[in-house]
């Protein structure tokens, strides 16, 4: 992987955040996606004229994630390859389907952590973290792909998240489709692509689907795993941008682990 240390030394003399408060770097990210995604969708033009989307991606530039935690590292790398996915439809605002998606995966190269990433390489470097949950957080520039979140990934909100979008997509057709007459559960075709990274430590994808999806759905890949067929979907190529202004909504800011514990702290158990 190359580095951009020329480009982050001129970053630099600007000195956005590093990365000492892992969750409150991310707190812009976190309001531009509030501000801008509903539904799935993004206003990527909208949100790459907001002057707080050139200075987040300014910071993942030059910010230094070795030194957290796991986790935040996770979240790091998760919020980096999703605010890239809007910087490339952003830069094509007329996009509306990508027959090319691949190519566009390869095409555009941004600096992350002083070092130049494309999208593919972005998920390749979750990828290295060994968790396939990881493929179900990071979104892409097309319908098919996992929805874009509208919340940043943090220390705090990080598994409960992977968790509701893993839920979210193996619960909409475009991640899980049953077809009980012919006895086949159609998949995203993110399942092929990296179905290794799902069939783990003695586990099928069947396991991991089942662990998801509606529980009618999961009760029958229980019923019926060893006679179940497994196909995959085509990509749904139409983009995940949306025109027109961005909705007039209350954001919130988000909330560090500890305030997490806190709140749930305060509540008294019965």
């Amino acid at each position: 992987m190359r580095n951009c240390t020329t480009v982050v030394g001129a970053m630099l003399l600007f000195a956005p955040p590093l990365f000492a408060q892992p969750d409150a770097f991310h707190a812009v990210w976190d309001s531009l996606l509030q501000q801008y995604v509903w539904a799935g969708r993004v206003h990527a033009f909208g949100m790459a004229q907001d002057p707080r989307f050139s200075f987040y991606l300014d910071s993942l530039a030059t910010a230094a994630p070795k030194q957290a935690s796991h986790e935040s590292q996770i979240a790091f790398w998760l919020n980096a390859h999703n605010a890239c996915v809007v910087a490339v439809l952003a830069r094509r605002p007329g996009l509306r389907y990508a027959g090319a998606w691949d190519s566009l995966m390869r095409l555009d190269t941004f600096c992350i952590a002083g070092e130049e990433h494309t999208l593919l390489s972005l998920r390749d470097r979750l990828r290295r973290f060994g968790e396939p949950l990881l493929h179900v957080g990071a979104s892409g520039i097309t319908m098919g792909f996992p929805p874009l979140a509208r919340r940043a990934f943090t220390t705090a909100n990080l598994r409960r998240q992977l968790r509701e979008n893993a839920r979210a997509f193996l619960r909409s057709p475009r991640g899980c489709i049953l077809d009980v007459e012919t006895n086949t559960l159609w998949l995203s075709p993110l399942f092929a692509w990296y179905r290794t990274d799902f069939e783990r430590g003695g586990r099928t994808l069947l396991h991991f689907v089942a662990d998801y999806a509606e529980p009618t759905v999961a009760a029958y890949i229980a019923a019926r795993q060893r006679e179940l067929r497994i196909d995959f979907l085509e990509l749904d190529r139409h983009t995940i941008a949306r025109s027109g202004p961005a909705a007039t909504l209350r954001i919130n800011p988000l909330e560090t682990r500890s305030e997490q514990k806190l709140r749930h702290g305060g509540r008294k158990r019965r």
